[in-house]
């Protein structure tokens, strides 16, 4: 059950109607955790800004999806999995790529989203302090300055969005896909 109740037309005062306005405008609906965003709407307008703007920070929609699905299985977000299931494929990512890393596995090898994904756990893990050596793989395999705070950027949403649908535990969109079964011992 959801903790936090959903704002809707007929519940919304004016700045909340205005703010669920605004999701609608900029992503053509609401959803789930924007209309139980919508009890703050400045910080509502400020997600969808946020979010919306890291689509222009240099990272491909692969290596957003990569960082989401990988935060949300780490975090135990049961609304962000599904949600970055549905939006993987909405951006036309490889699901073979993702469904791996919704089951919590590692991608193996040296592909960039393999990289990537380690890369996104080890600043996780050490708050953003890599060591010298490990900021200058990320360099050597391609990432530049601004894809590094791209990234950090991204994991500043994820953080933010898994913790508020844990306290609030928002209920999933019902057109968003089930998440797969963890892999055991992964």
């Amino acid at each position: 059950m959801q903790r936090i109740d959903r704002i809707t037309d007929a519940t919304a005062t004016a700045e909340q109607a205005d703010a669920r306005r605004f999701v609608r405008k900029t992503w053509g609906q609401t959803i789930n955790i924007t209309d139980t965003m919508a009890h703050n709407p400045e910080v509502l307008k400020g997600f969808v800004g946020f979010y919306t703007a890291l689509d222009q920070s240099g990272l491909s929609a692969e290596d957003r999806e990569v960082i989401c699905m990988d935060m949300a299985v780490r975090n135990g977000c049961h609304y962000c999995v599904p949600a970055h299931l549905a939006e993987a494929k909405t951006r036309g990512v490889d699901m073979e790529l993702i469904l791996p890393i919704a089951r919590g596995q590692l991608l193996t090898g040296d592909s960039r989203p393999a990289r990537l994904q380690r890369l996104t756990r080890r600043l996780v893990e050490t708050g953003g302090k890599l060591s010298d050596a490990e900021l200058s793989e990320a360099r050597t395999h391609g990432v530049d300055d601004g894809q590094l705070i791209a990234i950090l950027a991204e994991n500043a949403h994820c953080h933010f969005t898994n913790s508020f649908n844990r306290l609030a535990s928002t209920e999933p969109d019902a057109h968003y896909p089930q998440a797969p079964s963890p892999t055991v011992g992964n």
